[in-house]
């Protein structure tokens, strides 16, 4: 389930549309409670009946997974140029001995 983006104080509703079940809540944070302060509509679909997560949700969508998503796109990035790195100096080697 992903975050609210400021402290949700305030009651949700819930409504359908187009046979899709939703629950909404005003995310707008709370000065004297010393929580930050926003002015966000949030909207959660339901799962259908049977459904399940998707790979996203139960992945990047997560608290601390946008953190691990960027993490593990770096560390790829940075193994293919270790890898390019090291085919282009190969290469550059056999030119010069050969």
């Amino acid at each position: 389930m992903a975050g609210l983006p400021v402290p949700g104080v305030a009651n949700p509703m819930t409504y359908q549309w187009k046979g899709e079940q939703y629950v909404a809540i005003g995310a707008g944070g709370h000065s004297e409670a010393g929580t930050s302060i926003g002015d966000s509509v949030v909207a959660f679909r339901l799962p259908r009946q049977g459904e399940t997560p998707s790979l996203w949700s139960r992945t990047i969508d997560q608290p601390g997974g946008r953190f691990l998503g960027g993490a593990i796109a770096f560390l790829f990035v940075v193994e293919l140029l270790a890898i390019s790195a090291w085919r282009w100096r190969r290469r550059r080697r056999a030119r010069l001995a050969g």
